[in-house]
């Protein structure tokens, strides 16, 4: 699950924005929301989502620094859904 200040990528990778609140609805799907650059807003706007950023504070490992048997963190993908669905 995203949670409050994890970052919001693009298909490329590049952080345009923060999540700033996530839930599960009704029919189990995660449902949240973000502050992002306007030009990522239109409907349909695939994005990823790097969740448990907080995490990563604690045991940063440059990627050039990864073993066999290591973990990396990988996004999650999400995209723009109208702000009042029907």
């Amino acid at each position: 699950m995203a949670h409050l200040g994890d970052p919001v990528l693009d298909k490329r990778g590049k952080v345009v924005g923060v999540v700033t609140s996530c839930a599960i609805d009704s029919e189990g799907y995660l449902t949240g929301q973000a502050v992002v650059l306007r030009k990522h807003t239109a409907e349909g706007t695939p994005l990823f989502i790097l969740q448990g950023a907080e995490r990563l504070k604690k045991a940063p490992k440059a990627p050039a620094e990864v073993t066999m048997g290591d973990s990396l963190p990988l996004p999650t993908a999400a995209v723009v859904l109208r702000r009042f669905p029907k």
